[in-house]
């Protein structure tokens, strides 16, 4: 997966709320700035995405954000929702992801990042707009009952805005099980954020596989990674 109730103010991990931080970033800004394997210590490491790799059961455009995780195969109405938006003028980073470096750990949570470059801080502050009104129109809960069975189930959603050092956006958290029989012993937590500062929106995805029963805490690893590249851009 590429991939309101709003809890207004500062998180607590991402100290120093304020209007601190460049007026401008490129794409070498963002790219240098994207969370790396030895952020996250032993056991991880990063790829860049190859942009022709595209899934087929969530296919987000480069120039694209998500908004509505799935919505498009889901039973509630996708009329009312959008699953992706297409901010204008935009200039894609290339997506970073960091996970573990053995395949066969499938418990250590998965990082994808991406981000638009404008060239006015306008334009960009329009777009994220667009993207704060969607997904506050995003389904409390909704099921995908066809597709591939690694996406099949019960999605439920929590929203909130987030700020920080004077980026802005929402934190949406999903907790996603699957159909009876299929899995019984796990489920997937997954936080998808969307923040914008100066003329750049960034996005980031923590996925995590989680034993039925444990606490979802995704939320909490894509704060302390949203935190590390909020630092580096300054």
């Amino acid at each position: 997966m590429r991939r309101l109730v709003v809890a207004l103010g500062c998180l607590a991990v991402l100290a120093g709320c304020g209007s601190s931080g460049n007026d401008t970033y490129s794409v070498a800004d963002v790219k240098a700035a994207y969370y790396k394997g030895p952020d996250g210590g032993p056991g991880l490491t990063g790829a860049w995405v190859d942009p022709d790799d595209h899934s087929h059961t969530n296919y987000v455009p480069d120039d694209s954000l998500e908004v509505c995780p799935l919505a498009q195969r889901a039973n509630y109405d996708s009329a009312r929702v959008d699953h992706v938006i297409e901010p204008k003028a935009a200039q894609p980073v290339p997506q970073f992801t960091v996970g573990p470096t053995s395949p066969e750990d499938t418990r250590t949570p998965s990082v994808t990042q991406g981000a638009l470059v404008f060239g006015t801080g306008d334009i960009a502050a329009s777009g994220m707009d667009r993207v704060t009104a969607a997904m506050a129109k995003c389904p409390a809960s909704y099921e995908v009952r066809g597709g591939p069975s690694p996406i099949l189930g019960t999605y439920r959603v929590t929203i909130r805005a987030i700020e920080s050092s004077g980026w802005k956006g929402v934190s949406q958290q999903i907790a996603h099980t699957y159909p009876p029989g299929q899995d019984d012993v796990y489920y997937e937590d997954l936080t998808h954020v969307v923040v914008q500062r100066a003329n750049v929106i960034l996005s980031l995805d923590v996925t995590h596989r989680k034993i039925i029963g444990e606490r979802a805490d995704s939320a909490a690893k894509a704060d302390a990674v949203l935190a590390t590249v909020l630092k580096r851009l300054g």
